[in-house]
């Protein structure tokens, strides 16, 4: 069922996003909040059955006031400028993972490994044709601008892809579990 997901995905973003969640058993704010540092895919690290991704923070949107209770707790790595000159009730930020234990490093398939660096390299391509209308945060899986992507942004793709192509409805956490048990 997850092979023909991704042969049916045309969205690039919800393709990275669905192999990061199977190939890593990974959750969505992890996977919006890891950053270019985060991984490892170089020729060396490759060859040598090393490529690998670092999990340490996440994305969310907290509202103003949980945000006092966030930053109590350490845990806010950044907090991303707001898209409208308004004043919002939410913000969204990259903060620590709530619990040490989501901290991990997760080794990569090469064919993942490869396709994250394609991605790069459509990311940087991107980069040179906006250049001073992306805005670089160094994020992984961003909007087309560079701006982060929100989990409703993977999760509204992820349910079109259902309904487009006759899958089971499950939600975009399911690929978390499927990786496991497909590990196990």
């Amino acid at each position: 069922t997850i092979k023909k997901a991704l042969d049916c995905c045309r969205d690039p973003k919800l393709y990275l996003a669905m192999n990061l969640s199977f190939a890593c058993s990974a959750r969505i704010g992890e996977i919006l909040g890891c950053t270019w540092d985060d991984v490892f895919i170089s020729d060396e690290d490759i060859a040598n059955d090393n490529a690998h991704i670092v999990f340490h923070k996440q994305l969310q949107r907290a509202s103003r006031n949980a945000l006092e209770e966030i930053e109590k707790k350490n845990r806010i790595l950044y907090e991303f400028p707001p898209v409208l000159k308004q004043e919002t009730r939410t913000v969204l930020v990259l903060t620590k993972p709530k619990t040490d234990s989501s901290e991990r490093k997760v080794w990569l398939p090469r064919t993942m490994a490869f396709i994250l660096r394609d991605w790069k390299k459509s990311q940087d391509k991107m980069k040179e044709c906006l250049g001073r209308d992306y805005y670089d945060y160094n994020l992984v899986i961003t909007l087309e601008n560079g701006r982060p992507c929100e989990k409703k942004v993977i999760e509204k793709a992820f349910d079109r892809l259902i309904k487009e192509n006759d899958l089971p409805e499950v939600v975009f956490h399911s690929l978390r579990h499927s990786s496991a048990t497909y590990k196990l």
